[in-house]
């Protein structure tokens, strides 16, 4: 009998130990230094120091993107996977596939804005404002710009695309998700980018909190710039036609 508990005990050992230590299989976990980011790889071909930098990355991210949004949504976790798009999972989870880590094209600040920027009036302002805070803040250029501005990106697809050509193309783009083609998704979000950019620091004096108030949750543009919507439009594309 004694034999027979302690063989009973030692099972149940190993049960409970495997299930605490792999809570998170498959993968490792890694954790930015001051415990805000937790990465769960689930890519066993990325070495863990680039796991350990990815922590590192996102945590600096999310601490602008708290300072810059007044949100903050706890320890956010980070899932790497072999396969898939980068995308968010509310309240505090978002996935990195593993190709855009060995490409050097991450877009944690993307969407970890996401997370922090709920209750979007559309979906230009929703991925305009993501693709825009990834450019001020992000460590790595990635998607939909890559190394272009977003305004220079935005003025070569305005001139390039023969699918998207207005706010209504790229909402509706935006809307129908990965069904779009590639190509068109990457205009729509270069305009919403560009467009988000625009208004924030040409009407609104980099006045963040004034359009998350006044725009970006209710997509009233001519109560917040005595505008119409039109207007406002053509304003922003003479100017992408201005720069250099």
């Amino acid at each position: 009998m004694k034999l027979m508990r302690l063989f009973v005990i030692g099972c149940l050992t190993v049960v409970l130990g495997g299930c605490a230590a792999n809570e998170d299989a498959p993968g490792d976990v890694f954790w930015s230094t001051d415990k805000t980011i937790r990465v769960v790889n689930g890519g066993p071909s990325l070495p863990h120091r680039q796991l350990q930098a990815l922590a590192g990355q996102a945590a600096r991210e999310y601490a602008a993107l708290r300072a810059v949004l007044g949100e903050d949504v706890g320890r956010v976790t980070v899932r790497v996977h072999d396969s898939g798009i980068a995308r968010h999972f509310p309240p505090a989870t978002i996935r990195i596939p593993t190709r855009l880590l060995r490409k050097s094209t991450v877009i944690t600040a993307h969407e970890i804005t996401h997370l922090l920027s709920q209750g979007w009036a559309s979906q230009v302002l929703k991925e305009g404002l993501a693709s825009y805070l990834q450019a001020r803040f992000g460590e790595q250029r990635g998607w939909p710009n890559y190394r272009r501005t977003l305004h220079g990106a935005a003025r070569y697809w305005l001139r390039e695309s023969e699918s998207v050509h207005g706010l209504a193309d790229a909402e509706r783009t935006l809307g129908n998700g990965l069904s779009a083609p590639t190509k068109t998704r990457l205009v729509a979000y270069n305009l919403a980018g560009s467009w988000v950019r625009w208004l924030l620091e040409e009407k609104l004096a980099g006045d963040l909190d004034r359009f998350m108030r006044e725009i970006y949750r209710t997509e009233n543009y001519e109560a917040a710039t005595d505008l119409p919507l039109l207007q406002l439009w053509a304003e922003w594309r003479e100017f992408l036609m201005r720069i250099r």
